[in-house]
């Protein structure tokens, strides 16, 4: 358990210094992931929405990224505006308004979330992260982009979903795998 351990993490700290090697322009092949990604989750950052929609939004931030994370439908454009998708936050009417104005924006803190980028190298790599409060983002995912990780790569994110919606609220994901390892290894 302890090598398999030092393995992830190791295999973690790569992923990290990877994913910070950015391109100066993103190759097709992950442009592609990205917008594949995109078009699974459907809705995007100040989409036009039904009224009490709630549900998975996606949008790119700068450096090629993309966040997925929940959002809801906020009145946009005064009384006879229409329905936007927006962050599922108290302020999610000015995550939209920052976004269509070109504004990089961050998740929120209290807003757990998917980061989805890219690391350029010999072989380009592709990225899933889960980010949770101030604590660093942890690794979800990680393939070859020549690999072509579509189906993997979709269901990295639907099982990353599933994990946000049912975690315990008042555990991290940190502790919540812990208490898992703790338990595995108290059966042994």
């Amino acid at each position: 358990m302890f090598h398999l351990r030092l393995l992830e993490l190791e295999s973690e700290l790569l992923a990290k210094e990877a994913s910070e090697k950015s391109f100066a322009e993103l190759p097709p092949d992950c442009n592609s992931l990205l917008q594949f990604v995109e078009k699974e989750v459907g809705v995007q950052l100040g989409d036009k929405v039904p009224k009490g929609w709630r549900g998975w939004l996606a949008y790119k931030r700068e450096n090629d990224q993309l966040i997925v994370c929940r959002g809801r439908g906020f009145l946009y454009g005064g009384l006879f505006g229409r329905i936007r998708a927006g962050l599922d936050v108290a302020y999610g009417l000015d995550t939209i308004t920052e976004y269509e104005r070109g504004f990089d924006v961050s998740p929120p803190q209290d807003l757990d979330h998917l980061l989805l980028n890219f690391g350029a190298g010999a072989k380009p790599q592709v990225f899933l992260w889960y980010g949770e409060n101030l604590a660093p983002y942890k690794l979800v995912f990680m393939a070859a982009v020549a690999d072509y990780p579509y189906e993997a790569l979709s269901q990295a994110v639907v099982e990353a979903c599933t994990w946000i919606m049912k975690r315990p609220k008042e555990v991290t994901l940190a502790e919540f795998l812990h208490q898992i390892e703790s338990s595995q290894a108290e059966e042994r």
